[in-house]
């Protein structure tokens, strides 16, 4: 009895402190208690809420707004449509900046931010801060070049950061150097033989759009590790994604449609590490590796992925995996079909000096104006086992021997429900049954809008 009153008496404390914490949260309102956004940051303590009403902020204490470090939530009364920061195009001037520590309790939430410009991240700027930011539309800024000739992230820069970016639109963006044009994420664990963290920093992009951004979509680098789930990457003038440059955390692509990118689907490459399942990469155009590009020293998992009616000018129309010396790439229960290449290798391209694995995949209707329509191997500790591969050996022209092993394949029509209109799921009595995503990506690839209307993928190619 005395214990049950003394737990009484303990859940009576707790509860009174819980409703005295929320009685101290303020709310502070813009314009109506403070005359601009940063002067509510100013005086608003860990915990408090200052919420803007709709309207065009802009000029001082509504352009490079800094969060100081406070634990707060700036939030938009109606959200980023009634409520814009504009910068106005000027030199030096972005929407917001955290710099001094914040973590995932300091949260920006629906706000437009437009026409910024600055040479690192024209639109938010993120250093040594882990911020949330959500709801938001981040368009037309620009990361103009500096006196070094760099400029990156247009839309947003994060360095050491674990930011996350969730139900967001980044578009329209600009980044002079090409690098981040929507979103540039760096990283650095070791700073002047000072070990910062023992692990990289994984920023994430959480259900988001990047789109028609000048420069790439999403630039990874460094020991910035990232996790882009749920995500449209699409209509970018550079590869829609690259992680590069020592980003050896292993970055997660997850769910992602990314499509009609001008310079390539994905790049990974400078030894780094990147996974991607259970998406969608399609219509991506470049000179090599236009789905996916894997350069000497990248390492590259993909899983339950529809790789579909990409277009390389010259290798590897699908998927390109270049001169690989250090790094592995491994393909499994993926469809890679009606991709095309000018000179070989429409479907796959492999040149491997250390590990490439292909298994359980379909490999089907690809094209090459050259040779190796399907499939071009050459190197070594190749693998390919348990596909449905069109023309079989006789399209790859190469041998099995101890360096090229090619066990339990077929070579038969996987009857795809409607290829003709992108539907690349498998009919029941399908001899691929068991090869390809088994998960709903694969109903999940259907015609696409290319302008104002539909085209199939014989269309694409001719473009």
């Amino acid at each position: 009895m005395k214990s049950f009153r003394c737990f009484a008496y303990f859940s009576i404390v707790l509860s009174l402190i819980c409703v005295n914490m929320q009685t101290f949260a303020a709310v502070i309102h813009v314009p109506a208690d403070q005359p601009t956004i940063q002067s509510g940051i100013d005086a608003a303590k860990d915990g408090d809420t200052v919420l803007v009403a709709d309207g065009i902020y802009k000029g001082k204490g509504n352009v490079n707004i800094d969060f100081k470090g406070k634990q707060i939530t700036v939030k938009s009364q109606n959200g980023a449509e009634t409520t814009t920061i504009s910068c106005r195009w000027t030199e030096n001037t972005r929407g917001f900046i955290f710099q001094n520590g914040e973590t995932h309790d300091s949260v920006l939430d629906g706000f437009s931010i437009k026409n910024g410009v600055h040479d690192l991240g024209g639109g938010i700027y993120c250093k040594n801060a882990s911020p949330t930011i959500k709801n938001c539309v981040i368009a037309w800024n620009r990361a103009a070049e500096n006196d070094r000739g760099t400029g990156y992230g247009g839309g947003i820069y994060c360095f050491n950061s674990d930011a996350k970016i969730i139900d967001s639109i980044i578009s329209n963006n600009r980044a002079e150097s090409a690098y981040g044009g929507g979103v540039y994420f760096d990283g650095d664990t070791i700073i002047d033989d000072v070990i910062l963290r023992e692990t990289s920093f994984k920023p994430s992009l959480l259900n988001c759009t990047i789109s028609d951004n000048t420069g790439s979509g999403v630039h990874i680098q460094s020991d910035a590790s990232s996790e882009i789930r749920d995500s449209k990457i699409i209509h970018n003038s550079w590869r829609g994604i690259i992680c590069t440059f020592f980003s050896r955390g292993g970055t997660l692509i997850t769910n992602c449609e990314i499509a009609q990118n001008t310079g390539g689907g994905v790049e990974v490459s400078e030894y780094s590490i990147l996974k991607i399942t259970d998406s969608i990469i399609k219509q991506n155009t470049a000179k090599y590796g236009s789905g996916i590009s894997c350069s000497p020293s990248g390492n590259v998992v993909v899983s339950e992925c529809v790789i579909a009616q990409n277009i390389a000018t010259q290798r590897g129309g699908g998927i390109g995996i270049f001169g690989s010396k250090w790094g592995d790439a491994e393909i499994t229960r993926c469809t890679i079909t009606r991709n095309s290449a000018s000179e070989r290798g429409g479907g796959i391209y492999i040149d491997s000096e250390t590990s490439f694995r292909l298994t359980d995949s379909i490999v089907w209707g690809n094209n090459s104006d050259n040779t190796h329509a399907e499939v071009f191997v050459s190197g070594r500790g190749i693998v390919i086992k348990s596909n449905d591969i069109k023309d079989g050996l006789n399209g790859i022209g190469r041998e099995p021997d101890g360096d090229f092993i090619y066990e339990d394949n077929i070579d038969e029509d996987p009857l795809f429900v409607d290829a003709d209109r992108g539907d690349y799921r498998l009919k029941r009595q399908s001899p691929a049954a068991e090869m390809g995503p088994q998960s709903s990506v694969g109903g999940a690839l259907s015609v696409t809008s290319v302008g104002k209307r539909l085209v199939k993928w014989a269309e694409l190619k001719r473009r």
